[in-house]
């Protein structure tokens, strides 16, 4: 699957570029304190990362994986939880090692780049920015930006098409099951780190194409592949 040279490659966000939950972990616990709830550390929001802020909400709401709140309390909650993560979106968010050496590369070489997350765009951006990394990615695709978000393909291929590619071969490089079921109904091949928030799946459980412990390894797949 990856004797093809991609055309591009696209990254997942949190948890693949970048250690967010901290921050998430502080906005979420701000709510909680707010509604009179009892906090968790950090960990248990990493376990709860990867479907969108909606559910991370849910999921603090109710401690339970796939419990659905009332709707005005999930709805306020969830309001809530934007104005204070914007308040400090890189606060003790950091990259993880290679990441930025690794998409400084692919820049280098000519590489199209994007992002695709389901996290808003309004917060991936200045993330990026603050990484570095906001001038070597081309395109930032949020939840909001199109109709569905990861696993769904579409966000996918609207990355492609914003980068000029539509239909052109592409890898995607993520950390969750979310990413890879998301590139298999895209039709491209993934490619997995080892960190991350996979919510107590292992790595090598996720079928994903190939397994990298840093995206500096990215350049020697590529050079594989051509």
């Amino acid at each position: 699957m990856l004797k093809t040279r991609p055309h591009a490659v696209l990254f997942d966000l949190d948890g693949t570029l970048v250690d967010s939950a901290p921050d998430l972990a502080a906005a979420v616990n701000a709510v909680l304190r707010e509604r009179g709830a009892a906090t968790v550390d950090v960990e248990r929001v990493r376990g709860w990362v990867g479907n969108g802020a909606r559910r991370l909400i849910a999921r603090a709401l109710t401690g339970e994986e796939s419990a659905d709140p009332p709707a005005a309390e999930w709805n306020a909650a969830l309001e809530r939880f934007f104005t204070l993560y914007s308040e400090r979106l890189y606060v003790d968010s950091r990259p993880y090692p290679g990441v930025v050496e690794g998409v400084a590369a692919l820049h280098a070489l000519g590489l199209p780049l994007a992002v695709v997350t389901n996290k808003p765009r309004r917060f991936a951006e200045p993330i990026l920015t603050h990484m570095g990394l906001r001038e070597q990615i081309a395109v930032v695709v949020g939840g909001e930006c199109v109709a569905a978000r990861k696993p769904d393909p579409l966000p996918l291929h609207w990355a492609l098409e914003q980068l000029g590619l539509p239909g052109a071969p592409a890898w995607m490089v993520g950390d969750s099951a979310t990413d890879v079921a998301a590139a298999r109904a895209a039709g491209m091949p993934v490619i997995c780190v080892p960190y991350g928030y996979r919510r107590g799946v292992a790595v090598e459980q996720l079928g994903a194409d190939a397994v990298i412990g840093r995206l500096t390894e990215l350049t020697t797949l590529l050079r594989e592949a051509a």
